[in-house]
């Protein structure tokens, strides 16, 4: 294995890790974690499954290749290298790091507030400090960057595919969160979400 195959693997077990590590203590707490949005609607309902099962591909499909295993559920046909730059690569391997940095500062200023889910009844409370001062949704943007970053790196058009139909689904959920998020609590989210990006802010501009 290659430098960046052990990288990538790494980083796959830091995601993992402080996912599982940070769910087990929630759950510890008694903090119900996985939330069931009983009013989205069947399209929206597929639409998330759809998302859990795409990461799930990804985060296998991105340990498989590192790890060099030959145990592939997509089609042979997406494995194709569409691109091998070296620059490209090692921009790939920053996006990773900053994914995962992204990825922790959240769960730790999520506090009790993380949710799997849309959590109606008990939401907890509206996060707006640390890392959500920069984000609205580190967690998105960190999951984006995770996939982007491995993309970059493997080159192969499965990885780019990925990307672009994950990112589309996380979007979606975004905006879905958006509108409970206003309607639960008024007017102060609404003075956040005028002073903060939807996904980061660099240098005055947010995207």
């Amino acid at each position: 294995m290659s430098f960046l195959d052990v990288f990538q693997l790494a980083i796959l077990l830091g995601l993992a890790l402080a996912g599982v590590g940070r769910a087990v203590a929630l759950t510890r707490r008694g903090v119900a974690l996985l939330a069931i949005d009983r009013e989205r609607s069947v399209a929206q309902g597929l639409r998330d499954l759809a998302a859990v099962v795409l990461f799930g591909i990804w985060f296998w499909e991105a340990f498989a290749f590192a790890a060099e295993i030959d145990a592939h559920p997509t089609p042979a046909f997406l494995h194709g290298v569409l691109v091998d730059a070296r620059m490209l690569k090692w921009l790939g391997a920053a996006l990773m790091v900053a994914g995962l940095a992204v990825y922790v500062a959240a769960l730790g200023a999520f506090g009790d507030s993380w949710r799997l889910g849309i959590d109606r009844e008990k939401p907890g409370a509206l996060v707006t400090t640390g890392i959500f001062a920069w984000s609205r949704n580190p967690i998105y943007l960190a999951l984006d960057l995770l996939v982007l970053g491995s993309f970059a790196i493997q080159g192969r058009a499965l990885f780019g595919l990925l990307a672009v139909l994950i990112a589309g689904l996380l979007h979606a959920l975004i905006l879905r969160e958006e509108r409970f998020l206003e309607s639960h609590y008024g007017d102060p989210y609404r003075t956040y979400r005028t002073h903060v990006a939807r996904y980061c802010q660099l240098k005055g501009q947010s995207l």
